[in-house]
């Protein structure tokens, strides 16, 4: 991690190499897709009639992966696994991102129901975001990921569930 500007107390404005690691590990599915191009796409053809929502959940996207790549913690280790709360929200990270690529494999398979999609899709990439957060203790990053949450699920919710 690089430290360039302080904060307050122990949160610095920097380099999170691990941040970096964690929002390209999350962003391997897009990378994917351009390779196999599927049939049908319903995600990336999305139309969001709500821009309010759009807007919003762009907000808090772009939020939560800036400060997952550019907020320090001085306090914090590079790879925090002391603590039974560390191993849990590390398990917790890791396990949302299995989640999003197991549904990231049945969507390019041609299973795109609808709450597979919400649920893999839209609940657990926030959720990844969150808690990666707790276990590195970046509350900046928790709060702008409880937001993301609920307005990319409403979001899902709106486009595959609820039937127009």
């Amino acid at each position: 991690m690089l430290k360039f500007i302080n904060l307050f107390k122990n949160f610095y404005l920097g380099i999170s190499f691990i941040g970096i690691a964690a929002f390209v590990i999350q962003e391997i599915p897009y990378m994917v897709m351009l390779l196999i191009k599927p049939a049908s796409n319903p995600i990336m053809n999305m139309k969001n009639e709500i821009k309010w929502i759009q807007t919003v959940q762009g907000i808090f996207g772009m939020l939560s992966m800036i400060l997952l790549m550019l907020i320090v913690r001085a306090d914090v280790k590079l790879i925090p696994i002391e603590t039974t709360k560390d191993k849990a929200f590390l398990f917790l990270t890791i396990l949302m991102i299995l989640i999003n690529f197991i549904g990231w494999i049945f969507y390019y398979k041609g299973h795109q129901y609808g709450w597979l999609i919400i649920i893999s899709q839209f609940a657990v990439v926030p959720l990844y975001y969150l808690f990666f957060g707790l276990w590195k203790s970046n509350y900046l990053l928790v709060g702008a990921a409880v937001p993301f949450l609920v307005i990319h699920t409403i979001n899902g919710i709106m486009n595959f569930a609820v039937k127009k």
